[in-house]
């Protein structure tokens, strides 16, 4: 079993799924994967760990609502 990174385990607690989040950021799920095992150069890009960060200082409605305008096209409230 390989051991999680930082990055993996701060997103889980937070409860950001590494699915959620490669859609979040407009990747794939196997990219997504790539960045948080720091497989790729350069480790975890900062805008990957700026949106863990951000999920984790967020609230539940504070995220629901980021997840309602990610369904909607990133339109909706802020």
């Amino acid at each position: 079993m390989v051991e999680k990174t930082e990055w993996q385990r701060r997103a889980k607690a937070a409860g950001l799924s590494q699915r959620e989040l490669a859609r979040m950021l407009g990747r794939d799920s196997v990219t997504m994967s790539r960045h948080l095992t720091g497989r790729l150069a350069g480790g975890v890009p900062q805008h990957v760990q700026a949106v863990i960060v951000a999920w984790e200082l967020m609230r539940p409605d504070q995220r629901d609502a980021w997840r309602k305008a990610m369904a909607a096209g990133g339109e909706g409230e802020t």
